[in-house]
């Protein structure tokens, strides 16, 4: 059967007739999982059912759904952005594999469940971050790549595994009823040798939703940005820069905009970030930036770049 852009069958779950969603009829480059479909609640989501959609982007998954089937999202090469629920049981393996450009999950925290979050870390290398919106708290967690590797070493008749990267540490932060906020920024003096760009965003997100952050670690993300200001500012820039549907653009301009009200960057930080900013139109974060000299009572003398020239 069909509806709009999706195909379903009917089923029991439960004791309970419900919808699982096997396919899209149309090409989609956002999807919004519906609520209901025949009238029925949608329950789950059949295996294979959304993969190798190429223009796929974005999709959101509705409150009631309860089983994501194996590899659903798999190979969608434009999929940057999935929403869910933490009502999901069953997240089986393979859903978001060979997803190049996947970067976000939005999580909603309503049943005080962060299985699925520990399921999705699980089956994944690669960085990935978190968007957790929780009853009237909100926090952003990224969490770094990693590779897993073995080699066998012949003459001790063993196979050896080694782990590179801190990604897997970070998520061993993860469990069932919660994150362990205090053991994930602890390991950001390994995350900042490894990985300076995963780095700059932890230190940023973590700073503008400080849930359950310690004084002593939020000093070192801020020490860290103010060190690495320039590498940050332009890294925020690109994202802005990059983002033509506007899906990061405002996290992006709001990682600028925290810079720029704690002050963490001086006149000689700027420059190169401001000049791509202006080279690309973004009038929004040039204004930001510029805002952000000021805060450290830096003057702007004829010889630096200024809002005149551009």
């Amino acid at each position: 059967m069909t509806e709009g852009v999706f195909a379903y069958e009917t089923e029991i779950a439960d004791g309970e007739k419900c919808a699982c969603v096997t396919g899209l009829v149309r090409k989609r480059r956002h999807v919004e999982i519906p609520a209901e479909l025949g009238g029925l609640p949608v329950r789950r989501i059949a295996p294979h059912a959304l993969s190798r959609q190429e223009a796929l982007k974005t999709v959101s998954f509705p409150k009631c759904l309860r089983s994501v089937g194996a590899f659903a999202l798999q190979h969608c090469p434009q999929l940057v952005q999935v929403s869910l629920y933490d009502g999901i049981r069953d997240f089986h393996n393979g859903v978001l594999r060979q997803d190049p450009q996947l970067k976000r999950i939005r999580l909603l925290i309503t049943e005080g469940s962060y299985s699925v979050m520990r399921d999705i870390l699980s089956d994944t290398d690669v960085r990935l971050q978190f968007c957790l919106e929780m009853p009237e708290k909100e926090a952003r967690l990224l969490f770094p790549g990693y590779n897993y590797s073995f080699a066998e070493n012949t003459m001790a008749r063993t196979i050896q595994f080694s782990i590179r990267g801190s990604g897997m540490e970070y998520r061993d932060c993860v469990r069932r009823k919660g994150v362990g906020w205090w053991g994930y920024d602890r390991l950001f003096d390994r995350v900042i040798h490894e990985d300076p760009h995963a780095a700059v965003e932890i230190a940023a997100d973590r700073l503008m939703y400080p849930v359950e952050l310690a004084d002593v670690h939020a000093k070192a993300y801020e020490d860290y940005l103010r060190g690495h200001a320039s590498d940050a500012l332009l890294l925020f820039v690109r994202e802005l820069e990059a983002d033509t549907e506007g899906i990061f653009a405002p996290e992006a301009l709001a990682r600028l905009r925290m810079m720029s009200d704690r002050g963490l960057f001086a006149a000689q930080d700027a420059g190169e970030a401001l000049r791509l900013a202006s080279d690309a139109g973004l009038t929004e974060a040039c204004s930001v930036i510029l805002d952000g000299r000021k805060n450290r009572d830096q003057a702007v003398d004829s010889g630096t770049f200024s809002l005149d020239d551009w």
